[in-house]
C-alpha cells in the first residue's frame, strides 16, 4: 500500500502585505513609487512557520523536506560507507522517478496543476516525454550533480586518521537535482503571462535564480533532502516584480504571490513520494533552514547592502558589424564559455589553456580554483535562456564547510539570453546575467558564524572576478564573434 500525504499548500508570505497595499483601492505600485518600504513591509498573515515583525511569516532560503535513517551496522553503530552509498542512490531514486514518471498521473492533478517536473540536464528527448523510456540510465545519473564538501565520507579512513587529509576517494559530496517545469518557468521569465497580457518585469534577468535545486546528503545521524524554499527565493531574487507597477493589478498580484507556494507544494510532493518509495522509514519534514527574513525591510535591506542593488550583475554586448543575434548564436556563444571554462568530468576539467593578452586564462585566475562547468552543455530555459553551472572545488568545499544546508545556493550559475534593448524588433544584445556572490553570501550564507563571514570577505569578489575573465576570455577569443566592450545593463529592484 503507498503511503498517502496530506498535500497542503502554504499561502506566500508575501502576499499579506500585497493584500494590504491593495485593500481600500491603495495602489502598491503608488506605494512602490513613494519609496514608502514600511508601507508594505512585514504585513504577513498566518502561517505555518514563525512571525516577525508586525506578523510577516518569517522565511528562509532552504527547507528540509525529509530525512531518512542512515545506515548502521549490527552494533547500532554508523555505517560510513554504506550510509553514503545510500545517498547516493537515493538521489538517483528520486531522479528516476522525475526523469520516468508523468507526475500528475501518479500523484493526481488535485496536487500537480502545472505541467510534468522534468530533470535538469537531461536530453529534450528526455525532457519532452515523461512517463516514457525516452530517458536513458546514463543520461539521468549524469544529470545529478556532486557537490564537494571538505569532509570524509568515512572519517575512519586510514589516511584520515594518519594526516588529516580528505583524499579525492573520501570526500563527501552532496547531490544536487534540477527541478524544471516550462509552465513555472514560463511565467518566472516573462515569457507567458501571469494574468491577461501582463507579464513579469525583466523576465530573462531572474534566470540566474532558476531552476529549482533540491539536495540529498548526510551527517551521522540523517539522511536530509533540502530543497531551495520558492518562497523566499521569490522574495530575495524578485523584487523588482514584487514593487513593479503592474502589482497594481489585484489580479496579478494574487497570480504572482501564489505561484511560489504552488511550486513549492508540488516539489515536496514529488519528493516524499519519491523518497518513501524508495525508503518506507523516510519521515515527513517541513523544516526552515538558513538564515531568517521577518519582515520586507530586512528583504529589501540585503538588495539594497548588495554591491548591484540586485542579485545579478547583467552585461550586455552588441556586434561590432552593428548586426543582430541569431538563436544559433546565442546557444554558441553559451557553449563556448563552458568550453572556455572546461567541463566537469573530463580529462581536462579545470584547467584553462586559452590565451588572454599572452598568457594562459588559468594564470590569470584565482589559485587553486580549477573552475569547471558541471554540466557538458546548458540547461536551456523557456525564452531560450541558456544557465551555465559553474563550479569551483575549492570555493565549493569552503562554501560547505559551513554546513551543507547550504549546498542548493551552489553552483555559481552565469546565464546568456540575446535581448531587444532598441525596441526595433530585433535582438541587438547578447546579455550575460551572473547569479552575485556577494548577494548570495550576505542573502543565503547570513547564518554563518561572524568568524566565517571574516574569513570569507574576499572570497565573493575572487568568485566574480574569475567568472567575468572566463567569460571575457570566451567571447574575445573563442565565440568567433566580434563583440563590442560590454556594457553593464541595470534593473531597479528596490521601491
Amino acid at each position: 500500500m503507498k503511503k498517502q500525504f496530506a498535500h497542503k499548500k502554504t499561502e506566500n508570505p508575501v502576499s499579506g502585505w500585497v493584500k494590504k497595499a491593495l485593500f481600500g483601492g491603495a495602489a502598491l505600485g503608488m506605494v512602490m513609487s513613494l519609496g514608502m518600504q514600511s508601507a508594505v513591509a512585514g504585513n504577513g498573515y498566518a502561517y505555518a512557520h514563525a512571525y516577525g515583525k508586525d506578523g510577516f511569516a518569517t522565511i528562509t532560503p532552504f527547507n528540509r523536506v525529509a530525512k531518512l535513517p542512515v545506515v548502521r551496522d549490527a552494533y547500532g553503530q554508523i555505517d560510513h560507507k554504506a550510509t553514503y552509498a545510500k545517498v547516493q542512490a537515493a538521489a538517483l531514486a528520486l531522479a528516476n522517478f522525475v526523469a520516468l514518471n508523468n507526475d500528475s498521473a501518479v500523484l493526481g492533478t488535485s496536487v500537480i496543476k502545472g505541467v510534468d517536473w522534468v530533470l535538469g540536464g537531461t536530453s529534450k528527448t528526455c525532457r519532452s516525454n515523461p512517463g516514457t523510456a525516452a530517458c536513458t540510465a546514463a543520461e539521468i545519473s549524469q544529470a545529478i550533480i556532486e557537490i564537494p564538501s571538505p569532509f570524509p565520507i568515512d572519517p575512519n579512513d586510514p589516511t584520515f586518521l594518519a594526516t588529516g587529509t580528505v583524499t579525492a576517494a573520501n570526500t563527501k559530496k552532496a547531490s544536487v537535482l534540477d527541478f524544471c517545469n516550462e509552465h513555472y518557468a514560463k511565467q518566472a521569465l516573462g515569457v507567458s503571462p501571469i494574468v491577461s497580457d501582463k507579464k513579469v518585469v525583466n523576465g530573462y534577468s531572474h534566470t540566474p535564480a532558476l531552476p529549482c535545486e533540491v539536495s540529498i546528503w548526510n551527517d551521522d545521524d540523517h539522511i536530509y533532502v533540502d530543497m531551495l524554499d520558492p518562497n523566499a527565493i521569490f522574495s530575495l531574487f524578485f523584487t523588482d516584480v514584487l514593487f513593479s507597477a503592474e502589482m497594481s493589478d489585484p489580479a496579478f498580484a494574487e497570480a504572482i504571490t501564489d505561484l511560489p507556494p504552488q511550486v513549492k507544494s508540488e516539489i515536496r510532493a514529488v519528493v516524499l513520494h519519491a523518497m518513501t518509495e524508495f525508503d518506507k522509514k523516510t519521515k515527513v519534514v517541513d523544516k526552515q533552514m538558513g538564515p531568517k527574513y521577518k519582515s520586507m525591510d530586512e528583504v529589501v535591506e540585503v538588495v539594497a547592502n548588495s554591491p548591484y542593488q540586485s542579485p545579478y550583475k547583467h552585461v550586455g554586448y552588441t556586434k561590432a558589424d552593428g548586426t543582430a543575434f541569431t538563436a544559433a548564436e546565442s546557444m554558441a556563444v553559451t557553449q563556448a564559455i563552458i568550453n572556455t571554462m572546461s567541463i566537469n568530468g573530463t580529462a581536462s576539467a579545470g584547467v584553462h589553456p586559452t590565451i588572454v593578452d599572452g598568457v594562459p586564462l588559468d594564470s590569470i585566475l584565482s589559485a587553486g580554483s580549477s573552475w569547471r562547468s558541471a554540466r557538458a552543455t546548458p540547461l536551456t530555459l523557456p525564452g531560450n535562456n541558456h544557465v551555465i553551472e559553474a563550479c569551483s572545488p575549492k570555493y565549493a568545499k569552503l562554501a560547505m564547510g559551513t554546513g551543507l544546508h547550504h549546498v542548493t545556493a551552489l553552483p555559481c550559475e552565469v546565464t546568456v539570453q540575446i535581448i531587444d534593448q532598441d525596441g526595433n524588433g530585433t535582438p541587438e544584445t547578447l546579455a550575460v546575467s551572473y547569479l552575485d556572490p556577494h548577494f548570495m553570501l550576505s542573502a543565503l550564507f547570513a547564518d554563518i558564524t561572524e568568524e566565517e563571514k571574516i574569513a570569507f570577505a574576499a572570497v565573493p569578489g575572487a568568485i566574480m572576478d574569475d567568472l567575468q575573465k572566463i567569460v571575457a576570455a570566451a567571447l574575445a577569443t573563442n565565440s568567433g564573434i566580434a563583440l563590442n566592450p560590454g556594457v553593464q545593463i541595470s534593473y531597479n529592484m528596490l521601491p
